[in-house]
């Protein structure tokens, strides 16, 4: 039968179901019994997986010799060449804000492109210069003009310099970025980082004041030797006097770095990075826009008359008597510092033109540089050491002629009416220069020169200690200055004259004073008599906002000036912008604040006369004295007084007044 089951034995029996007993059997050795089995011996099998382990072993054993001895040197200069580079990070510097917390100068955040000569092989220098040349390019007209730019960079750097060389400063592709990122192995040494760039926030505002921040010369480098190559210092103005607070501390980037220069991201912490302080200053920017547009109208609009045709520049101070902060410094003409930041073509041109522009010099900060003759500003200094010396009362009559001859010599009035003898209020009023010749002969015949000696308290022809970089000394003139500074003429223009002390009490001759010295004096005036330094920094913020440094005011001192003096020269000052015939009332007759003040027409050696007004309100208890000068403006009653009258219309918040000049006088 066909089936599945087993077929049945011979006698047909069927097998049993159960397990059949096991049958006792002689015994037999393993090997026969494998033989039977169909299974090779143990033994052999035993010797051969023991000769192959001998093998391996020595395999094994023959490999880590070769590795130790053999390549060893080889692996350790391998694991010494992967190393870790620390990566330097430029701290950002503080921002620099006005009196009442405003933003003038902040950061920017700029991405550079930078080699680390130590990871480029010498030999490959020239092919990355090429790549990097074609990638960093605008396009394909410039690749050969920026492989150039990038192979100056990279010579330029020291022997040695073990930081990275900047050889792209502003990139702002992003493109160009991720380009490099990506293809790092064909770039080694290259790196992109963040930096950090001053922004101006307020364009040509307040330029002057600010100054400038630069690269890291090596002059600087060895005056201060913390410095390193990527920082960025101050070179001239706030930015110059206050870098040690402006200038944070660097951080650094830690990355690994292969044999061929190539970088990972090992995931090493870095040191970040310390930003600098901020400066406040006591700037009020409000005012410091209605200073500079008041002046450059002025200056254009005086050019075109016959007095003031050869107006091109000009500065203007204000301070607060009360404590010599500086509320505004102006100077025009004025430029952009942006430009000197950006790196583009259009800004190198701009920068490369300012530099070189050796007739408006628009770069001199004219407020603490420009020195001229102080003309009949200078009269109520005269007045105050005429007093002072016994020389004048207040109420003494000098006469007022056309014209006086001294020494041979005619001196001529600034009118040609006779004005019969007048008082000191009088003279000031109508700025009587015959009058005042008379104060100079007096002064000329007292000994010790007390006239120059007594200006020099109120800060004239000296630094007054401003807390910016480059002050001007000025010039006042003495008979000990005469000698020294003529040494080499003949004897008779050695000695001091007559004439020049009647020139000087009129504020001409050889006297040459800035606009922030004039300011000070009147300040001075304003006050009572205390001299107060003049200084803009007033504070040191950490970024979160919290002053952490007052920033000392500078010196201050009381001249002892008599207060009937004060007076005096005051009521002259008020009738200057408010009498009937008062040389700047055209400008400030109207205005609804009590103000005082004083023009000046200042002869230049050139031919052209310098305008000047200095003026302070309210007159009984001022807060802010303000000096405005135009070089080549003409009278100063039309070419300066009307760009003080706009900033006393700002800083009262009142009207009134003629800022369109008004015919203003002297």
């Amino acid at each position: 039968m066909m089936g599945g089951g087993r077929s049945r034995g011979r006698g047909g029996r069927r097998p049993s179901l159960l397990p059949e007993p096991r049958r006792s059997s002689p015994a037999v050795s393993s090997v026969a019994r494998s033989a039977r089995e169909g299974v090779g011996p143990i033994a052999p099998r035993l010797a051969i997986a023991g000769i192959f382990g001998i093998v391996l072993i020595g395999i094994l054993v023959l490999r880590l010799w070769a590795l130790t001895v053999i390549g060893g040197a080889e692996y350790v200069e391998r694991a010494d060449s992967n190393v870790i580079r620390k990566l330097p990070v430029a701290a950002p510097r503080g921002s620099i804000l006005d009196r009442r917390g405003r933003q003038i100068v902040i950061n920017r955040e700029m991405r550079q492109v930078v080699v680390d000569l130590q990871d480029v092989d010498p030999d490959r220098i020239d092919g990355l210069v090429g790549e990097l040349g074609r990638v960093l390019a605008p396009n394909k007209f410039e690749i050969g003009k920026t492989q150039r730019e990038i192979r100056q960079a990279i010579n330029g750097a020291a022997p040695g310099q073990i930081e990275p060389v900047i050889v792209a400063k502003d990139v702002k592709d992003d493109a160009v970025v991720h380009y490099l990122a990506e293809h790092a192995a064909d770039f080694p040494g290259v790196d992109v980082r963040e930096a950090y760039a001053r922004d101006y926030l307020k364009g040509p505002l307040a330029a002057h004041i600010l100054g400038q921040v630069g690269k890291v010369s090596d002059s600087d480098l060895k005056q201060y030797p913390s410095l390193q190559l990527i920082d960025s210092i101050g070179k001239s103005g706030l930015e110059y006097k206050y870098d040690q607070y402006l200038r944070g501390t660097n951080g650094y980037d830690a990355v690994e770095v292969d044999a061929a220069g190539v970088r990972s991201d090992s995931g090493l912490r870095g040191l970040p990075p310390v930003p600098g302080r901020n400066l406040v200053t006591t700037i009020d920017l409000k005012l410091q826009k209605v200073a500079e547009k008041a002046l450059a109208e002025s200056v254009r609009r005086v050019s075109g008359t016959a007095s003031g045709r050869s107006a091109k520049a000009g500065a203007v101070v204000a301070i607060d008597p009360r404590n010599g902060e500086i509320l505004t410094m102006a100077s025009f003409p004025d430029y952009d510092p942006n430009v000197f930041v950006n790196v583009d073509k259009k800004s190198q041109r701009i920068a490369a033109k300012l530099n070189k522009d050796n007739r408006r010099i628009p770069l001199l900060n004219r407020a603490i540089q420009g020195t001229y003759p102080a003309g009949s500003t200078f009269k109520p200094i005269t007045a105050l050491a005429a007093m002072h010396q016994g020389l004048l009362t207040p109420d003494k009559l000098i006469p007022c002629p056309p014209s006086m001859n001294i020494m041979g010599t005619k001196f001529p009035n600034n009118t040609d009416l006779n004005l019969g003898a007048i008082d000191l209020k009088t003279a000031i009023e109508v700025s009587c220069n015959t009058y005042f010749y008379t104060l100079g002969i007096g002064f000329f015949n007292a000994p010790g020169s007390p006239l120059q000696k007594y200006a020099e308290q109120f800060g004239l022809g000296r630094e007054t200690g401003v807390d910016i970089p480059g002050e001007a000394t000025g010039v006042m003139p003495t008979p000990k200055w005469r000698r020294e500074t003529f040494k080499d003429a003949p004897e008779i223009d050695r000695i001091w004259k007559l004439g020049y002390s009647v020139n000087l009490s009129i504020g001409q001759g050889d006297l040459r004073v800035t606009p922030l010295q004039m300011a000070t004096a009147y300040a001075t005036i304003a006050n009572g008599g205390t001299y107060h330094t003049p200084h803009i920094g007033k504070s040191i913020q950490e970024p979160g906002g919290r002053d952490v440094v007052e920033i000392p005011p500078g010196e201050s001192h009381d001249l002892g000036l008599d207060p009937v003096n004060v007076a005096a020269v005051k009521e002259g000052m008020q009738l200057v912008n408010n009498g009937p015939v008062g040389t700047a009332s055209a400008v400030f007759q109207g205005f609804k604040v009590n103000t005082a003040g004083k023009t000046g027409t200042a002869e230049m050696t050139s031919g052209t006369d310098t305008g000047w007004y200095c003026g302070f309100a309210p007159v009984e208890n001022p807060t802010i004295t303000v000096c405005a000068v135009v070089d080549g403006g003409g009278h100063g009653g039309t070419a300066a007084a009307p760009i003080v009258l706009q900033m006393f219309q700002d800083w009262f918040g009142a009207d009134g007044g003629n800022a369109g000049g008004g015919g203003g006088s002297d």
